[in-house]
């Protein structure tokens, strides 16, 4: 029969003796008084107590007082399963106990016993550490057989930096008994321990915390010795209510973290890692900084039998790296089989002013060698930091941290650090990296013993090098990014290091969904203890969580510091609680913290420096909570928080004035308040003193704006010539061109940025705006989609989708996007003007206005806004309305002010006041001179002034500016039909369809051109086309109706000017030519009524009075065709054929005079008009009338 689980474990820990009765008091035996220990062995017995229940018994150790109830720490098995339990202590007393309850969180083989008692007993020393092998130490407790106190003294023979299961984690000698469990450990008087589980076990249990076993060989070690609980691990577990009531000390505990087993694709990176990573030793045990000399290494070649290894160059050489020779220590390598090789000295080669070396060694045994990935990282990429952390006095062991990486600029940007290189040239490429050569920025966790490690990208190819971590309390605490070199740094100097890699890429890296998704779960599932600490261990606790993105846990740790409030650095636990809280977007309570860590600095410490930091964190905070863009009707409050931000800025920058990264800071609140000469300055001296490319893509920006676009232009170029992989470099470079409507360039930076950056969301949505403004819309939506993808929250993409698909008639996901741009930001004021574009469309007037009255509520001097809205007013005929907003817009002078004397001189135009609108085009043309469009719209009113010439220019300068736009050729070609340069007209027209293959009016108008030139078959096949490519579009039916009658195919033109009708019943021109052709059928009633309905649309319609007063005329209707004839001639004074007609019917109503009149009017037109047979008629006409008039 299986025994139950309590019996086999107990087999494993000190016999406990099930009780009868309790036994007298034993007395221990005498120790004489003039023993140099007998003050130390009476100490450590006062404070040993025996513990009986009903079923067992043990031992205890008094820990603390609080007021008559004492603590006493024994093992959990000598309490379980008791009902009642009793303590002795050393002077025989007797009294009832209980079990603090919940008293540990985690389950540990310790128990904690309260008894209550009014005398005063000893409380034992306590001393947390974690002990050396053969330190000498005495172990106490009570026999269960004799019951007696019990003393005996042995050794430290054993300790484990992985504790075994329940917290065992020190071997040692001595004779312990039954009875003794529970019982201490002490170094002379200090409680360091107590016994647990007694040498040579019946069953050899022996299994780690992790689930995982010994070696036999390491089980049979075990077996030989005593083992027990470390007090600090009590320490470390216990509930902090219970250690502070008590007033027990903290543990002594090191940052670490644990990592869960990798499986997947991390494991088979990690496995990958391992393989040619090397742990680097010292023949010292600490170099000139004081940290332990232990590094890592990467191999990256081999040749034979020798192996390359690159690494940080103050792993071999500590403080030293800073000279031109290294400490003279020895230093050996071990690889990933654990075999130790000696490093040559000659082997080493080191770069003054870069923390890189290489050494070699050889070996006949086979390692992997590292790939090398020679790219830029981009913003939140994963990456790994593989390596041999030392953490405090336990051996190194390996560690692959996970964790996301910043693009140089941004990484730069972000550090506390500010120890700029001075070196430039062949070595580094700008002083615009750390010393050392420092360009990586990343979150993963790395401790001491990791430089010179390696920084992988996802797919396990090294990138970097790692050596520093952002330090703070005098370096001593752990707080911020890790940092490393860039693998491109060690490409630069490959020829002086005298090494190649062996495998080199420039390949982003590919990872699937799945293994991102494995990688999200590695870095999520890192476990940061919550164990009693010290504050120092909080502050980096907090750090740690804030690397991991886990911010409400980084606020608890933090707190957790702030409750010990340790003068020397609670402040780093404010600050961090503030880091922590702005990324919650707590702001107002980050600002509380941070100023709560400027209030504690230290006072008589040069922490200027970190000072000037936490100022910049709270200009930071300031200017989020001041944003314009989240502050409507709170605009004045924003502004006040602007002023804040700047204020505590400059107070940075007078404590620290060469950081260039303040001056980053101080333009950016600057800008946000439209001081722009100020914040080009700021950037400028950012520039002087760190020229670095992100800065000049910002004064670049600044030019632009400036309409300096030349200067722009040469810094976007400077730029990249700083880092020629930056992708926001060639963004900006690429919506620079964009704006100036160099398509093709536009394009060749998108594609390089998205190449450097795949996953950069706005050069995909700003490439899919290119491809909308060149008509390539498929091309279009999947690049706006693509971004959409990549961030599901970037509402500019969103918009620009509503646009295209706007413009593609799908209105229903037109609108979609509008608003899912509006949800994701209310305050978004280009979505509600592209939603107010929308509605306004769509005749849903109230709707529309509503958005854009919405626009300027959200930016009330914002002279876009009035200008999107006057352009409202404007199409809604409400032309004072319109007119204010286009002033208003104009007296702001900020945005695109030209946009609003476009406007202005698009209602002047329409009101006929062309003088006006001559000067508003100007206007916008001098302040914008690259808009295409602003030539195309003078040039028709250049064209209606019939200033021909002035048009023609316009027309040019416009396809000069922008040679794919077909509706400039368009324009042009209309220009030069008019003209009758119909060669000309033609060569426009084919090159609008060229451009545009769905361009309808370009179909239609070559078609008319053809006409004209009785080129029948070319102009039936372009109105055609123009019909397939918008079946609604009624002209084309009437002309090709038109064509069609001429052809004498009247059944289709029937059909076309009925389609046409259709369409457009309010068209008078459709109506006509329908007259005619009912006309030409001899459908006289048909004819009329088409001819009347054209005039009822048309009052003017001088062609439509002509038909049907020769309608009237054939009927003998002489009185109407007269008046009609009549209002021909009213409505167009040079209509010879109007007069001719009219003249006709005065001389068979025999009114002579009047039709005399008349020829002769008409053969003067006719005449004036070229017209020789027309001139020939109404000379013939003149002849008869005289003829009747003569014989009268």
């Amino acid at each position: 029969m299986l025994k139950p689980f309590p019996l086999l474990l107990s087999l494993l820990l000190l016999p406990v003796v099930p009780v009868k009765a309790l036994s007298p008091f034993s007395a221990p035996a005498i120790v004489a008084e003039d023993s140099p220990n007998a003050q130390i062995e009476r100490s450590i017995r006062q404070v040993t107590v025996k513990i009986t229940s009903e079923i067992n018994r043990g031992s205890g150790i008094i820990i603390g007082k609080k007021g008559s109830i004492y603590l006493v720490l024994t093992n959990a098995h000598v309490t379980r399963g008791a009902t009642t339990l009793q303590i002795q202590t050393h002077d025989g007393q007797t009294r009832t106990a209980s079990i603090a309850p919940n008293s540990l969180l985690k389950d540990k083989d310790l128990a904690l016993v309260e008894f209550s008692d009014t005398r005063d007993y000893p409380i034992a020393k306590i001393r947390a550490i974690s002990p050396d092998a053969e330190l000498d130490i005495t172990v106490t407790g009570y026999s269960a057989e004799t019951g007696q106190y019990t003393t005996d003294n042995g050794k430290i023979e054993q300790t484990s930096d992985r504790p075994l299961r329940e917290g065992y984690s020190v071997g040692y000698s001595g004779d312990i008994v039954q009875g003794m469990s529970g019982g201490g450990i002490f170094f002379e008087d200090e409680l360091i321990g107590i016994n647990g589980r007694s040498a040579h076990p019946i069953l050899s249990n022996y299994i780690y915390e992790d689930g995982t076993k010994p070696t036999d060989a390491e089980i049979q070690q075990m077996r030989a010795v005593n083992w027990g609980i470390l007090l600090n691990t009590l320490l470390t577990y216990i509930r902090p209510e219970i250690l502070s009531a008590y007033n027990l000390p903290l543990p002594q505990v090191n940052p670490d973290i644990e990592t869960t087993a990798p499986t997947g694709y991390i494991a088979k990176l990690e496995a990958k890692a391992k393989g040619f990573t090397v742990r680097i030793d010292s023949s010292s045990t600490a170099n000139g900084s004081g940290v332990i000399a232990n590094g890592s290494g990467v191999i990256i070649a081999k040749e034979g039998n020798i192996y390359t290894v690159l690494t940080a160059d103050h792993v071999l050489c500590g403080e030293m790296a800073r000279t031109d020779s290294c400490a003279d220590y020895t230093y050996t390598v071990v690889t990933s089989d654990g075999k130790t090789r000696n490093i040559e000295k000659s082997t080493i080669i080191r770069q003054k002013g870069v923390d890189l070396a290489v050494f070699q060694f050889e070996s006949r045994d086979n390692y992997p060698v590292a790939e090398i990935a020679n790219y830029n990282p981009n913003t939140d990429d994963f990456v790994f930091a593989a390596g041999f952390p030392k953490i405090g006095d336990n051996p190194s062991k390996w560690l692959f941290s996970g964790g996301r990486i910043k693009d140089q600029e941004m990484g730069l940007l972000l550090t506390r650090q500010s120890d700029l290189s001075n070196e430039q040239g062949a070595v580094l490429k700008s002083v615009s990296s750390l010393t050392g050569g420092y360009e990586l920025v990343y979150t993963s966790i790395t401790f001491g013993g990791m430089s010179g490690g390696a920084v992988l990208d996802s797919q396990g190819r090294v990138i970097g090098i790692h050596g520093r971590s952002e330090g703070a309390g005098g370096g001593k605490i752990q707080l911020g990014f890790s940092l490393g070199i860039p693998i491109s740094t060690f490409i630069g100097l490959q020829e002086r290091l005298k090494v190649k890699p062996q495998l080199l890429t420039t390949a982003q890296p590919q990872v699937s969904p799945q293994q991102k998704q494995e990688i999200i779960q590695a870095i999520t599932g890192v476990i940061v203890p919550n164990t009693n600490a010290k504050a120092d261990i909080w502050i980096e606790r907090g750090g740690q969580l804030w690397r991991l993105r886990r911010s409400e846990e980084a606020i608890k740790a933090f707190d957790e510091a702030i409750k010990q409030n340790d003068p020397d650095n609670v402040y780093l636990a404010w600050y961090g609680k503030g880091l922590a809280l702005f990324a919650l977007d707590k702001y107002q309570p980050a600002i509380e913290a941070l100023q709560q860590a400027i209030n504690t600095l230290p006072k008589g410490e040069d922490l200027k420096n970190f000072h000037s930091s936490i100022l910049q964190q709270q200009s930071v905070v300031y200017r989020s909570l001041g944003d314009f863009s989240t502050s409507a009707g709170r605009e004045r409050e924003a502004r006040e928080n602007y002023e804040q931000a700047l204020t505590v800025i400059n107070q940075a920058i007078s404590l620290f004035p060469n950081n260039p990264n303040y001056y980053n800071e101080k333009w950016a609140v600057l800008d946000s308040l439209e001081r722009y000469d100020e914040g080009l300055a700021a950037i400028n001296q950012a520039i002087y003193l760190a020229p670095r490319a992100l800065w000049y893509v910002i004064r670049a920006r600044y030019y632009f704006f400036q309409q300096k676009y030349d200067l722009a232009l040469d810094d976007h170029n400077k730029a990249i010539e700083l880092n020629p992989n930056y992708a926001l470099a060639y963004f900006g470079r690429g919506t620079h061109y964009l704006s100036q409507q160099k398509s093709d360039l536009a394009l060749t930076d998108y594609n390089k940025a998205i190449e450097l950056n795949p996953n950069f969301a706005m050069a995909y949505s700003h490439r899919g705006l290119l491809y909308s403004l060149q008509k390539k819309y498929d091309l279009a939506l999947t690049d706006y989609s693509k971004a959409i993808e990549i961030n599901p929250n970037l509402a500019y993409a969103y918009v620009n989708r509503g646009v295209l698909y706007q413009d593609q008639q799908k209105y229903e996901l037109a609108l979609t996007d509008y608003n899912q741009a509006i949800q994701l930001d209310p305050n978004y004021a280009w979505a509600y003007t592209r939603r107010g574009s929308f509605y306004q469309n769509q005749k849903k007037y109230e709707l529309a206005l509503a958005d854009y009255n919405k626009v300027i509520q959200l930016n009330p001097n914002d002279s876009d806004a009035y200008t999107n809205r006057g352009s409202f007013y404007q199409n809604q005929k409400e032309y004072e309305l319109a007119l204010a907003d286009y002033t208003k817009a104009i007296e702001l002078n900020s945005g695109y002010v030209f946009s609003a004397y476009f406007y202005r001189g698009i209602l002047y135009y329409l009101q006929q006041k062309y003088e006006l609108a001559l000067a508003d085009f100007n206007k916008a043309i001098k302040l914008n001179s690259n808009v295409s469009h602003f030539y195309f719209v003078r040039g028709e009113l250049y064209r209606l002034q019939k200033k021909y010439d002035l048009a023609l220019a316009d027309y040019s300068k416009g396809i000069e500016i922008d040679p794919n736009d077909d509706q400039a050729y368009y324009d042009r070609g209309n220009l030069y039909s008019n003209q009758q340069k119909y060669e000309l007209a033609l060569a426009d027209y084919n090159k609008a369809i060229e451009i545009n293959p769905n361009f309808a009016m370009a179909y239609y108008n070559r078609g008319l051109l053809y006409y004209n030139q009785q080129k029948y078959d070319l102009a039936l096949s372009d109105y055609s086309k123009a019909i397939e490519i918008n079946p609604n579009y009624a002209y084309a039916y009437v002309d090709r109706g038109i064509l069609y009658k001429n052809l004498q195919k009247y059944d289709l033109a029937l059909s076309d000017y009925n389609n046409a009708l259709q369409l457009n019943p309010n068209d008078p021109m459709a109506y006509y030519n329908r007259g005619n052709l009912y006309y030409d059928l001899r459908k006289y009633d048909l004819a009329l009524s088409d001819w009347s309905k054209a005039i009822d649309i048309n009052p003017n319609y001088a062609m439509a009075y002509y038909n049907r007063g020769l309608l009237y005329h054939n009927q003998q209707k002489y009185e109407l065709a007269l008046a009609d004839y009549t209002n021909a001639i009213d409505i167009n004074p040079n209509y010879a054929n109007a007069y001719n007609n009219r003249g006709v019917v005065y001389a068979l109503t025999r009114e002579f005079p009047k039709a005399l009149a008349d020829a002769e009017k008409a053969s003067e037109l006719y005449r004036q008009q070229g017209n020789e047979a027309g001139y020939q008629q109404a000379q013939k006409l003149i002849s008869m009338i005289r003829q009747e008039m003569s014989k009268n």
